[in-house]
């Protein structure tokens, strides 16, 4: 069971106890009406007023990150899906189907991260104590994301761009001569206990072990709820009664690849999908301006998805609200094994907080960015960053395209210059609204 089906689970479960609590209630003052039967005990299993009854969750607060804890997660059974598109691990296609209305007047909260390597280069071997295996063996498979785990529980939908393949190595072969990231099949557990709903594979790694390795990182991940997509591998799930899909590739971008991410969309709407991120793995690497293969970001939302998710410059780059949704053009590397020394080893959560409607689509509310780092002394462990500067560093990376020369002006930043100083952007502003 993944983490969003036990958050639904959660709501629901809370809003019968509520219920059956007033009922008692009530019986208790018709006992003392003249003429009303009284309840002398509780039936077995009932709820008393001395019991402690769930209530709904607390909503996220502004730029503050939650205590380093990780929830605890169950290993699910592998769900049967059609080869070309998956469900949140232990929720057939009926039971998603028979979900709640969407949720009106309440909000959604996502929450994105960049890419994770969760291993290394095959060259070195994942079985040796060194690297990122060995500070996973020493710390526990929870440690990677002991920093946010909290946070990513909290929040309806947590992205990762998972950058490597999570498998054993039997039946596989390498496809270079050198940088084939790989990490046991165990360390998809990772993602879960660090409460990571689902993960991109569509990147310039994804297929390190060719076909069937993505194929066994997919596997992976869902036996312990972890839901991925790639290419035309399209993954859906639903939450507060909104469907919620994604369609991921990697560069090069061009038509012919822009027509491949209309026909997932197009699959996924017809299956009730009613908010559709693009994922693209893109961007010229260790850069902060965006090349070519980005200027397709524009054209996705014009392609009619609802936002749009970056990453592969291992950089922060510029975050773009453009015809009212967002592009998140580069989220940089989060816990990366690949690399424990990267010259910039800033990157950042992003939390975008959308308003459901009745016909469950849903309009972009408000924009968090918490800066981090990359690791701590190179344990691969994300860190917040506490100190003004540092902060204002990212921020200034993730409102202009082409940090740290300004002085460059195409094209415009789009978010309110209080970002700068803040992380924070108010996207129901009227100023920010229809910008081309």
């Amino acid at each position: 069971m993944g983490k969003t089906m036990r958050k639904e689970i959660g709501r629901r479960g809370a809003g019968l106890l509520c219920l059956l609590l007033c009922l008692i209630l009530a019986a208790g003052c018709l006992a003392e009406v003249p003429g009303t039967v009284g309840i002398s005990a509780l039936p077995a299993g009932a709820v008393s007023e001395n019991d402690d009854v769930p209530t709904e969750e607390e909503p996220l607060e502004p730029l503050s990150v939650p205590a380093e804890e990780a929830l605890e997660t169950s290993t699910p059974s592998v769900e049967e899906v059609p080869a070309n598109h998956m469900t949140e691990a232990g929720v057939s296609e009926t039971e998603a189907a028979a979900e709640a209305a969407p949720s009106a007047g309440e909000t959604f909260t996502f929450s994105f991260i960049g890419d994770c390597t969760v291993g290394g280069d095959v060259t070195d071997g994942y079985s040796t104590e060194s690297g990122y295996t060995r500070f996973i063996r020493q710390k526990g498979l929870d440690y990677p994301f002991s920093a946010v785990a909290d946070m990513f529980a909290r929040d309806d939908l947590t992205v990762a761009n998972c950058e490597g393949v999570l498998s054993d190595k039997k039946g596989l072969s390498a496809v270079k001569p050198k940088m084939n990231l790989i990490g046991p099949p165990e360390f998809a557990e990772v993602f879960a206990l660090g409460n990571v709903d689902v993960c991109n594979l569509a990147n310039n790694h994804g297929k390190d072990f060719r076909g069937k390795g993505q194929q066994n990182t997919a596997e992976n991940l869902a036996r312990y709820g972890v839901g991925s997509f790639y290419d035309e591998h399209t993954w859906s799930t639903t939450v507060k009664g909104v469907k919620v899909g994604f369609v991921g590739y990697t560069y090069p971008m061009n038509d012919a690849k822009l027509k491949k991410y209309v026909q997932g969309m197009e699959q996924l709407r017809a299956e009730g999908c009613t908010f559709v991120v693009a994922s693209a793995h893109w961007g010229r690497e260790t850069y902060y301006y965006l090349d070519a293969n980005q200027a397709y970001g524009r054209k996705l939302i014009d392609a009619g998805f609802d936002m749009v998710f970056g990453h592969g410059s291992h950089t922060c780059q510029m975050i773009r609200y453009y015809k009212n949704k967002v592009i998140l053009y580069g989220m940089s590397n989060f816990t990366f094994g690949a690399n424990s020394s990267p010259k910039d080893a800033d990157t950042a959560v992003v939390q975008v907080v959308y308003d459901i409607h009745p016909d469950g689509s849903m309009t972009a509310r408000e924009l968090f960015c918490y800066p981090f780092k990359m690791h701590q002394d190179h344990d691969f462990r994300p860190c917040p960053i506490e100190d003004e500067e540092g902060k204002q560093r990212v921020w200034a990376k993730m409102y202009y395209n082409n940090y740290p020369k300004p002085k460059n002006k195409a094209p415009y930043p789009s978010l309110p210059e209080s970002f700068l100083t803040t992380g924070y952007a108010d996207l129901t502003a009227p100023e920010l609204q229809n910008q081309e």
